[in-house]
């Protein structure tokens, strides 16, 4: 796989194992700048793969994940009718029946789960001490962008990796593309646009699809694949946003809101990770300081240390049986765990099963049948490329001695499914 007699992949393998020369550390390093970036990576994701559980322990010996959620899945579906308009390629605009697309996406059920670690460890890709370079080896790269804008009630434009200057006017907003993938949300006030009867524009990603924008105070968010945000059309005192989905936020010196369905989160001059659904608002602190705030406990949570977890979500009530909401705040979070999603190369260790398959399964877009069917007690260390498809994640359910069932992206883990197409 090489581009001469030089075998790049032995070389990798070298490394990984601790057993490389000085000379061969060389020699890699100047093969290795013939190949892409993502075409390398994927050769150290392979021989990863083959040396399954031969890797020296290292540096990582003693580590554990202490971050314990990750999202669930989002059933943020494509409409179900949908007209393409073919126009000049900073108009493509998608007309769709409007009313049945807000109940899809707003109201995609996403549960938020967070990691749970068990004495027991299954490992499926080993990530030791040297392979951990290459598993942070940069997030995916924002030229690759991509999202579709929702402008008024049944106007549809998707923004595509090529796409480069303005997107669309709305108004004094106005919605542009850099050739490095940024969306930016300007407000250009005076441009002769008339004034639009809507409120707010939205952004949706779909499967396999992240969106990094900037917002008109400077403010820089990523959005995660089936993730749904709404901008205010009109100029607030105060930025402010809606979210559905999950998104790492970076803010700038001004102050940024963020709503959700239960609460929203006030922060400045801070970057934290946050994952929100109707039911749940997580959020884990990297720099700077937020509070949380509960709609209905009416008091908030302050983070201001790196690895604060906040958490407000709803549980049952043993004496009454009502969903009552909680809020709480955890401390010594791992921030590169829950950020890991921002990855070219995902890398896990000892995190549950189901908290993999919830990850997964946002990215890929496939739908679980049976949530309770997914044992909770086992572990799993893997390491997968974000360009690699579904059958890789099968691969690494059923290395992990699991049966797993298919039918039309929808996979279930209970046996009654065994007339479905079976994986294993």
């Amino acid at each position: 796989m090489g581009h001469n007699n030089i075998n790049i992949e032995d070389l990798i393998r070298k490394q990984l194992l601790e057993e490389i020369s000085a000379e061969e550390v060389q020699l890699l390093e100047r093969e290795k700048i013939k190949y892409s970036e993502d075409v390398y990576e994927q050769m150290v994701v392979e021989v990863l793969r083959e040396l399954d559980g031969q890797l020296p322990k290292g540096i990582l010996r003693d580590w554990q994940p202490d971050v314990e959620a990750i999202i669930k899945k989002a059933k943020a579906l494509k409409p179900e009718e949908e007209l393409t308009v073919k126009m000049p390629k900073d108009e493509k605009i998608f007309l769709v029946v409007a009313a049945a697309v807000a109940v899809i996406f707003f109201f995609g059920a996403v549960a938020i789960n967070y990691f749970k670690v068990r004495d027991d460890v299954n490992y499926i890709l080993p990530v030791g001490s040297n392979s951990l370079h290459f598993a942070n080896d940069g997030d995916i790269p924002s030229e690759e962008s991509s999202c579709m804008l929702l402008v008024g009630e049944s106007t549809w434009i998707e923004v595509y990796p090529d796409d480069v200057g303005i997107i669309k006017q709305v108004g004094d907003l106005l919605i542009s593309r850099t050739k490095e993938g940024l969306l930016k949300i300007e407000r250009r006030e005076g441009y002769g646009h008339e004034a639009p009867t809507i409120e707010h524009i939205e952004i949706y990603t779909k499967a396999r699809q992240q969106c990094v924008l900037e917002i008109e105070d400077g403010t820089r968010i990523r959005l995660n694949a089936q993730t749904h945000l709404r901008y205010p059309l009109h100029k607030r005192d105060t930025s402010y946003v809606d979210l559905i989905g999950e998104a790492y936020v970076a803010t700038s010196k001004n102050t940024l809101v963020v709503g959700t369905v239960k609460g929203k989160v006030t922060a400045t001059a801070s970057d934290f990770v946050i994952r929100a659904n109707k039911d749940h608002t997580k959020l884990v602190l990297n720099n700077g300081a937020l509070d949380l705030y509960s709609y209905s406990l009416r008091k908030s949570e302050s983070l201001y240390c790196h690895g604060d977890l906040g958490v407000l979500k709803a549980e049952r009530s043993h004496k009454s049986g009502l969903q009552i909401d909680t809020l709480f705040r955890e401390v010594d979070m791992d921030f590169e765990m829950a950020k890991m999603w921002t990855r070219k190369v995902r890398s896990y260790k000892n995190i549950s099963m189901q908290a993999f398959v919830e990850e997964m399964s946002r990215w890929e877009g496939f739908t679980i049948k049976r949530w309770d069917c997914l044992s909770q007690e086992k572990l799993v260390t893997v390491s997968v490329h974000y360009q690699s498809n579904r059958e890789v994640v099968y691969s690494a359910i059923r290395h992990a001695g699991l049966i797993l069932y298919e039918d039309r992206g929808r996979i279930s883990f209970c046996p009654d499914d065994d007339k479905k197409t079976k994986y294993r």
